[in-house]
């Protein structure tokens, strides 16, 4: 009987021990979330300064106001690749993902984009602007948007000019954003998406800031994003089948 006593004893010594143990764990699980949440809290201020301070960096422009030089030729308007003053694509990127709770409209896709796009063969976009309940919104103020394309990889890379030295996108890429509707009529991609990493590309939609943009601030509509797209090289018709013979 002693023996039974003294083992149940040492059982609930041993189960005190366990129940003080798991207690210190939970307290150190808390301390480290809340660490945790305070790092990450540092983190998105962080994202935030670096995000302003790119948006300060980028220039004004109106799509009637572009023009560069660029080997040796003047393109404007629907000829002209649109640069942007960004110091890093990835920080950018990186910003979007991080301070997507900060914007208060986003631009989305108002039909879905076929897939996959072939090279030099026009497609549309109609882009419309939303708030974060999805609705639409109508902007009294004319916000410029541009289309670019970056690499699909883990630090993406704006893509300028196609394997010939030639400017990779073609057609209307600036168009403006009126009573949340914008329509890019004629849009080519002058490369496949097999020459670069992943074999995909990326297709952004980004508004331009101005310094006067109101009542919407064009910093307040966070950019379309589409990942994955692919681009080939020719879609063959179903009346053209093409043979191809062994030499």
């Amino acid at each position: 009987m002693q023996n039974i006593l003294s083992q149940q004893q040492q059982f609930f010594d041993l189960l005190d021990k366990q129940v003080d143990a798991y207690k210190t764990l939970l307290d150190q699980l808390n301390s480290s979330q809340d660490k945790f949440n305070n790092l990450l809290q540092d983190y998105l201020l962080k994202f935030q300064t670096i995000n302003n301070k790119l948006v300060q960096g980028r220039q004004d422009f109106s799509c009637s106001q572009i023009q560069i030089k660029r080997n040796d030729e003047l393109y404007t308007h629907s000829q002209l690749h649109i640069q942007f003053n960004l110091r890093s694509v990835t920080l950018f990127f990186l910003s979007i993902q991080l301070l997507e709770k900060q914007y208060k409209y986003k631009l989305t896709l108002a039909d879905a984009l076929e897939t996959p796009l072939y090279r030099d063969r026009i497609f549309q976009l109609r882009v419309e602007l939303k708030n974060k309940s999805g609705d639409l919104v109508k902007n009294p103020n004319k916000i410029e948007l541009v289309v670019a394309i970056y690499s699909q990889e883990q630090y993406p890379k704006e893509i300028k000019v196609n394997n010939k030295g030639e400017q990779i996108l073609k057609g209307h890429l600036c168009v403006p954003l009126i009573k949340g509707t914008a329509f890019f009529t004629r849009v080519q991609i002058r490369e496949v998406s097999s020459h670069y990493q992943n074999g995909s590309i990326i297709l952004a939609i980004l508004p331009q800031f101005k310094s006067n943009d109101e009542p919407i601030n064009s910093r307040d509509v966070q950019p379309l994003i589409v990942e994955n797209i692919k681009v080939k090289a020719k879609k063959f018709s179903e009346r053209h089948i093409p043979v191809y013979v062994n030499q």
